[in-house]
């Protein structure tokens, strides 16, 4: 039994439901659902709770287009606790309606099937509720990356992804020994910490047998599908070159590189990267 929660309460995501209401996804589209436009929902999936967060945009009385989103490691990119305003920006900006997906760590294996889940059942609601598979857009930022190219490889044309972006991704475990990747050894000092926080995120989630043979490596592993995808990464970020390499595994991904960004940046932009950041962003989802 797949069912839906609203939880009305404007706070971060936590695990509490304070107030149960059952809505479906066409509840959820109509633009009378949220004043502030967020609401907190609950996606229960047989025994699964996974919390979401939807934005709207300003002017949500005609939503065509989704976008799917799958947050990293807060401590890796400085939004702990805190997405909302990237997901707001994000929502506005593009005019969609976002659905942010919350989850917790767990086994590498059962995160991705638990998110996979969530994103089967959004996207077959939508499609079934007048919103396409070609308008949602999958996007992620950081390790949320590295569960979106999981997913490309769960996905055995179950639904069809047809767009995916991707901010300054993780794709690599190459944080535990020696890289080949310059960027890592050449930007380090603009990316204090991060190398360190990726390395007790994927320790936490993933045995040691799993780093060894690099399960978890999208440049490792055949992707079955891979969408048309852009990538957005800054040009002193310590991840910019595995970035790279990915994004030559296939003619549909687009990839580029933004002036004086590092990792993370979607948490403090000044006017002229935001204004670059959304260009592409709209661009690409034409």
């Amino acid at each position: 039994m797949i069912r839906m929660v609203i939880r009305m309460k404007q706070n971060e995501f936590d695990n509490e439901i304070r107030y149960k209401l059952f809505r479906n996804v066409r509840e959820l589209l109509h633009p009378a659902i949220s004043k502030k436009n967020i609401s907190d929902y609950k996606i229960v999936i047989d025994e699964d709770i996974l919390p979401v967060r939807v934005f709207y945009p300003k002017k949500v009385t005609h939503l065509t287009k989704a976008i799917i989103y799958i947050h990293g490691d807060g401590k890796v990119t400085n939004c702990e606790g805190n997405y909302s305003q990237i997901c707001k920006s994000l929502s506005i900006h593009t005019n969609s309606i976002l659905i942010a997906i919350e989850y917790v760590e767990k086994n590498y294996q059962e995160l991705y099937e638990e998110v996979w889940n969530t994103i089967q059942y959004l996207y077959k609601e939508l499609d079934r509720n007048e919103l396409p598979e070609s308008n949602i857009t999958i996007v992620g930022d950081s390790t949320g990356c590295n569960i979106i190219t999981g997913i490309n490889e769960l996905n055995k044309n179950d639904i069809s992804i047809s767009k995916e972006i991707l901010f300054y991704p993780t794709l690599s475990l190459e944080y535990f020994g020696e890289s080949q990747y310059e960027s890592i050894k050449k930007n380090d000092s603009f990316n204090e910490n991060v190398l360190n926080q990726l390395k007790n995120y994927f320790s936490k989630i993933a045995t040691p047998e799993d780093l060894m043979n690099q399960k978890m490596n999208p440049l490792k592993r055949k992707q079955n599908i891979v969408p048309n995808t852009l990538i957005l990464v800054g040009n002193v970020d310590v991840l910019k070159d595995e970035a790279k390499a990915y994004s030559e595994q296939a003619e549909n991904i687009q990839y580029k590189e933004l002036a004086f960004c590092s990792h993370g940046f979607l948490k403090k932009m000044d006017n002229e990267v935001e204004e670059e950041v959304w260009k592409e962003v709209n661009d690409f989802l034409e």
